[in-house]
């Protein structure tokens, strides 16, 4: 039997917007298997980012329950909430959310500084994890301006593996490329699913979708169907 990392529960999350009170996500329930790769589809609007946000627990929901790891996160605390993100998960985004001022290499040590690394370990990792993703070694000093799409993503990707998380959750992670360096990104996150890690991915492409083993269809806030 497979072991279920996440799982959600009839969840709803309601965003306040002055006065009005706008439901994202609508009695949502949800199994995730360790080791699955995973990709929620739907239009803008349907409560795709919302519910990666909840699963990568920096957002809560307004009702229902959500367990991580057959952890109950609605009784986390913030700092447990901050733990988890920084050693259990690795994001990525569309777009890329790298620090303009530091090169690929400063900018994948990042999150080692949070988790106290010391600065030798910190390049070594990141060395290793900006090659893992095929960003050539020549690029490694560059900054963000510098580089084409494809490699910020591969920067941003390399970020997200510095402290070897379990899980990758990406947003829209080829919005900003062309097709080509979208493919080879997508063939880099299949690859560290193979690797054992658990990938979900939020897109509105049904051909990026194609990549995933499994495929949610999301629409007003509600599970509308997956295959």
């Amino acid at each position: 039997m497979e072991e279920v990392l996440f799982e959600l529960k009839n969840v709803k999350k309601v965003y306040r917007v002055g006065e009005v009170y706008v439901p994202a996500l609508r009695d949502v329930s949800l199994k995730v298997e360790r080791g699955a790769f995973i990709a929620i589809v739907g239009r803008s609007g349907s409560g795709k980012s919302t519910l990666l946000h909840i699963l990568g627990c920096l957002d809560k929901p307004t009702e229902g329950d959500f367990y991580l790891d057959g952890e109950n996160i609605l009784e986390a605390s913030e700092n447990r909430l901050a733990s988890i993100r920084n050693r259990k998960i690795g994001f990525v985004f569309q777009q890329f959310n790298l620090l303009p001022r530091m090169t690929a290499l400063e900018n994948v040590e990042t999150p080692c500084i949070y988790a106290g690394v010391k600065r030798r370990e910190r390049i070594e990792r990141a060395r290793k994890v900006l090659k893992k993703v095929g960003l050539e070694e020549e690029r490694f000093f560059h900054y963000p301006s510098q580089l084409s799409g494809g490699q910020r993503q591969k920067v941003a990707i390399a970020r997200a593996l510095i402290n070897d998380p379990a899980i990758i959750l990406a947003d829209e992670p080829t919005g900003s490329l062309d097709s080509r360096s979208g493919d080879e990104i997508l063939k880099i996150f299949q690859r560290l699913n193979e690797e054992g890690r658990t990938i979900i991915l939020v897109t509105h492409e049904q051909y990026v979708a194609e990549y995933a083993g499994r495929i949610i269809r999301l629409k007003d806030g509600y599970i509308e169907d997956e295959k």
